[in-house]
């Protein structure tokens, strides 16, 4: 760790370094000093994210577009964007032994959720994803690197199942029928928003790609969003991967791997405050076909993610962590039953959007 901090202009005054957060990815450290200033140490797990150096670059062009383009509106001007903390040779990043190490500014009295019951709290999501889509309105996506290919490519990853199924290394295939024709059934509509794309019936913009409650930070004394994080993923794509996994995670009155399948329903109160809020910043930028599929982009990711769970299950678990034996079945079934959820909201989520767009 000492040879880390060496890089940068505050290694003589660390006073203290702890693990932080609870993120499964990439290894997280609070970093104090003495005079009080905090920074945010993290090593990229390479294993997922391959390509380190393009992932940084990524960043570092959206964090600074925003920075030095469009600090406004409702997002505090001093925390607006995550802020990189350069090297002693202006680096992004530190490379030692095959490992890369990035740092960040500690954003100061924010603190993030992993669920909320509370609308005005996910409006304020809404407003901060929003807005870091407006922001990024302006800029070229094609500047960024693709560094998940097909990331949010949801017929491919139909066919990975497909893929899984047909090869039945793990003889898991048998025990999952009712849940491979629930996907099957399914399969016609899972192209939505890859042939929207194809077709240039949609524009490709900046897409964060994991939106969930946890990635948007709020002001701990003023409620109120501060900015966006975990920015690994940010490639382009389309702002509707972003509104459908937001509303999956925040929207859904359960956690993904809820067990008791009676708790988990789409919470409408929820849908809308996020949408209002999302809309708040994005309505006169959104295209009338964007905005038509708005409320399909939560079926297909809500389909995509129930698709990944179910293919590492029949691949014995090699990708999602798992707690116990059956953990990623649990997870196709909560999200089964959250699919069937959107299903019977569709015309209700659709007739709110259409209110105040």
């Amino acid at each position: 760790m000492i040879k880390i901090l060496s890089h940068y202009a505050f290694k003589d005054n660390v006073k203290d370094i702890k693990p932080y957060g609870n993120g499964n990815i990439n290894k997280t450290y609070l970093v104090e000093t003495g005079s009080d200033d905090k920074y945010i140490l993290q090593e990229i797990n390479t294993k997922v994210f391959k390509k380190p150096k393009e992932v940084m670059k990524n960043i570092e062009m959206v964090t600074n577009h925003i920075r030095n383009t469009h600090i406004e509106n409702n997002l505090s001007s001093d925390n607006a964007v995550l802020e990189i903390v350069y090297t002693n040779k202006n680096d992004s990043y530190v490379k030692i032994n095959n490992q890369y190490w990035r740092a960040y500014k500690f954003v100061n009295n924010a603190e993030t959720y992993e669920t909320t019951e509370n609308p005005d709290l996910f409006k304020q999501v809404g407003i901060a994803i929003g807005a870091f889509q407006k922001f990024l309105n302006d800029f070229d996506p094609n500047k960024l690197s693709v560094t998940i290919p097909d990331f949010h490519n949801t017929p491919k990853r139909y066919g990975a199942l497909s893929e899984a199924i047909e090869l039945d290394k793990y003889n898991r295939a048998i025990d999952v029928f009712h849940e491979i024709k629930f996907i099957y059934d399914r399969k016609d509509r899972l192209s939505i928003i890859t042939d929207a794309l194809d077709n240039h019936e949609i524009p490709i913009r900046v897409s964060h790609n994991d939106t969930k409650l946890n990635n948007v930070m709020i002001d701990k004394t003023t409620k109120k969003a501060v900015c966006i994080i975990d920015l690994d993923t940010v490639m382009p794509g389309s702002v509707l991967y972003d509104f459908g996994d937001a509303i999956r995670i925040g929207a859904s009155a359960s956690n993904e791997d809820e067990s008791d399948l009676s708790k988990i329903k789409l919470d409408l109160p929820l849908f809308e405050a996020f949408t209002e809020g999302f809309l708040s910043e994005m309505s006169e930028i959104l295209t009338d076909t964007e905005k038509k599929l708005l409320v399909d982009s939560v079926w297909v990711i809500t389909m995509e993610i129930t698709i990944r769970f179910l293919t590492d299950y029949l691949n014995n678990d090699q990708y999602f962590r798992i707690d116990y034996p059956k953990h990623n079945l649990t997870r196709v079934y909560a999200q089964m039953k959250l699919v069937e959820e959107i299903e019977l909201c569709r015309d209700k989520m659709i007739a709110f959007i259409d209110s105040v767009k």
